[in-house]
């Protein structure tokens, strides 16, 4: 009898350790990164822009146009599902996504454009796809910015999908962290990429000494507004730039700065709900 209990004892001290084991490999037992990405991707949005944008400079004695620029812009970009409030769901995503008003977007195509000089004028006019991940289309709109951060949120008819929570707490040095993301639009349903790397610590950045997550995560044109999550799978950052050169290391927007914009884009749908619920189904006719 005790011959059978320690044999029985083994084959499952065996299959355990061979459980482990296997989970250890490939790092999807319980919460590995392969469940929390499985799971969390579904709340990811790969986001189409157009845009078309004229600038003009007049006189300064006079209303005559003396420089004119227009542009048809096509881009792309990543988000997540932020909330959801009824039939409207909330994307955020970065500012300079929504708006060339963001950062130096428009010296790019101008170098002496001042956005402080009065005789230059833009009208830009864009619009917005969203894609989940089974490929659903959904035309969004716009509802709240904040461009020193660069975040912006997003507002479109109901995404049958969980949004994804802010984390309450600040990631922590040397920690390793997850960005599912869709650089250059490399993106097809069901199939969105995902990325690693350490949180490496806060940085000033140009944009108003405003503060920034720094992550050593790969991340490329197209990466702008994907979110950074932890180990339990909780938006920690969104990404809004790397540097040139060193496409390793990226800034990311704040989980505080995150959290403060998705609340001011919550109190302003609550406050018009029926204006905005009426353009959204407009659009998405």
């Amino acid at each position: 009898m005790k011959d059978a209990v320690a044999k029985i004892l083994l084959v499952l001290t065996l299959f355990i350790t061979f459980v482990g084991c296997s989970s250890c490999a490939t790092g999807t037992f319980l919460m590995g990164p392969g469940d929390l990405f499985r799971d969390k991707r579904r709340s990811f949005i790969k986001i189409d822009i157009y845009k078309n944008i004229l600038v003009t400079k007049t006189s300064s004695t006079s209303d005559s146009v003396l420089e004119e620029y227009e542009m048809d812009i096509r881009s792309s970009a990543s988000g997540f599902i932020v909330g959801h409030d009824r039939n409207i769901s909330l994307v955020a995503t970065s500012a300079h996504v929504c708006t060339v008003m963001s950062g130096k977007q428009i010296n790019y195509f101008i170098r002496d454009y001042n956005p402080r000089n009065p005789a230059w004028k833009v009208n830009e006019k864009s619009a917005f796809i969203l894609n989940d991940y089974k490929g659903r289309a959904y035309a969004a709109i716009p509802i709240e910015f904040n461009l020193r951060a660069d975040i912006c949120v997003l507002a479109t008819t109901k995404i049958p999908i969980p949004s994804l929570t802010i984390s309450k707490s600040d990631p922590l040095i040397g920690e390793k962290y997850y960005n599912i993301a869709a650089p250059m639009g490399l993106w097809s349903p069901q199939m969105i990429p995902l990325f690693e790397g350490f949180f490496l610590g806060k940085k000033k950045t140009y944009r108003g000494q405003q503060i920034s997550y720094a992550f050593s995560i790969p991340t490329k044109g197209g990466s702008s507004g994907s979110p950074i999550l932890n180990s339990s799978g909780e938006v920690v950052g969104a990404i809004h730039s790397a540097y040139r050169g060193f496409e390793n290391l990226c800034m990311a927007t704040t989980n505080h700065q995150l959290m403060l914009v998705y609340r001011k884009s919550m109190r302003k749908l609550l406050k018009d709900y029926d204006q905005y619920e009426a353009i959204i189904s407009l659009i998405n006719i």
